[in-house]
């Protein structure tokens, strides 16, 4: 890696980033704080990685990083903060509210706009599909997490593309499914979150045969676009890009240990062919 020169945050400068300060090969604090951050994917699981100490001393800087802030230290209840310019339009707020409690204004709100960010490039029923996906993995928070109180939910949208991310600092996915006799033998992380993302699989099912849809809404919803999905808990990454995506194109790799769950999702429209 190079000096301290200003550098996109995506997921592979983050991923290096990780691993090398991991290996004690580096400070990683003066690229954090030099990362040119605009995409919520990589800044949210960068949150989750600083939560959990990989990155002593580390900060979120920018408008993102600001934001977040902003949405965090909302106490009490949870308070959104936005970012609204003539190029993007993003939103973040808390999962703090009580268990059930679905009907908070502040959360209707905030699905709302995040409904006009994602029609900034998307037709009006594929929009609704997206927050609706956001909301289910809001909801699994609660009931997967066991740690709800500091988690994360982001959308931005421009005339390009809508991304929406949920990032917790709980559990993690094996974890999770471990407390479920169904689950007892698994061991491979990565195993656990492609189980988690597919449909009929749920910690839950032992006690209600139909739970195991969290994210069937998700890979509908993407049947006719193009996407970007990244999916990281413990000490691996589930990805999937393309058009129509869908679990069998996903790839599966080893990273630094995680503690918690991101979802993150980025996607827009497929280019209409033309005749040649």
């Amino acid at each position: 890696m190079g000096a301290t020169a200003q550098q996109h945050l995506d997921f592979a400068f983050l991923d290096d980033l990780a691993r090398a300060a991991a290996r004690k090969r580096l400070d990683p604090v003066p690229y954090i704080d030099s990362a040119i951050i605009t995409r919520l994917g990589p800044a949210l699981e960068l949150l989750t990685l600083l939560r959990g100490n990989a990155f002593p001393g580390g900060r979120i800087n920018g408008e993102i990083g600001a934001a977040l802030r902003t949405a965090l230290e909302q106490k009490p209840g949870r308070r959104a903060a936005y970012i609204n310019t003539a190029d993007e339009y993003a939103g973040f707020i808390t999962a703090a509210r009580n268990p059930g409690d679905d009907e908070r204004l502040e959360w209707i709100a905030f699905c709302l706009e995040a409904r006009k960010a994602a029609g900034r490039s998307l037709p009006d029923s594929v929009a609704r599909g997206m927050v609706g996906a956001m909301r289910e993995m809001e909801n699994n928070v609660y009931e997967h997490s066991g740690r709800h109180e500091d988690a994360v939910v982001a959308f931005r949208g421009t005339s390009e593309d809508f991304e929406f991310v949920v990032a917790d600092s709980g559990i993690g996915i094996l974890n999770s499914l471990h407390q479920s006799p169904d689950y007892q033998h698994l061991r491979d992380p990565g195993t656990a979150i492609k189980m988690a993302l597919s449909d009929g699989q749920s910690r839950c099912r032992y006690i209600d045969p139909a739970r195991g849809l969290g994210f069937h809404d998700l890979f509908v919803g993407l049947a006719n676009l193009n996407g970007e999905l990244r999916f990281r808990s413990d000490d691996h990454a589930l990805t999937i890009d393309g058009a129509s995506p869908s679990l069998m194109k996903a790839q599966l790799s080893q990273k630094v240990q995680l503690q918690g769950f991101v979802a993150s999702v980025v996607c827009r429209l497929r280019p209409t062919s033309t005749a040649h």
